[in-house]
């Protein structure tokens, strides 16, 4: 129970860090964002800045995250089956480690929506009024 709960509030620590890197790189970079809308970038454009950051937030914790804690999951439980009469065996989970990988793809490109909105419809003569 408690690794299911360890698990469950690692995710969502995940997930609340996602969304705010997200935000705040909009919000940061709005000033970017502008001029290159008014150079031509369109909205769709603006969209898909947003969703492959998102994308490439959740594929670089993926490609740390699941070889570290399938490492030191099963390292952690080799230790404790060691040491109580118990005999290690591997768990084989490949369909949840598929469902996990999808479900963090599919997580970050919906947290995604709010910021690409917020790009998308920043005030671009404002903003470049207000540097000059």
């Amino acid at each position: 129970m408690l690794p299911v709960l360890l698990g469950g509030f690692l995710a969502l620590l995940a997930i609340g860090a996602v969304g705010h890197a997200l935000a705040t790189a909009v919000r940061r970079r709005r000033h970017d964002v502008a001029v290159l809308r008014a150079v031509g970038m369109t909205r769709r454009q603006c969209r898909g800045v947003v969703f492959t950051q998102a994308t490439l937030l959740a594929a670089i914790g993926l490609l740390f995250g699941v070889p570290l804690g399938i490492a030191l999951g099963r390292t952690v439980w080799r230790l404790i089956a060691e040491n109580t009469p118990l005999v290690y065996q591997p768990p084989a989970a490949a369909l949840a480690l598929l469902l996990v990988v999808l479900a963090a793809f599919v997580l970050a490109n919906l947290l995604a929506a709010w910021p690409s909105r917020r790009a998308v419809r920043l005030p671009v003569n404002q903003i470049l009024r207000a540097e000059s």
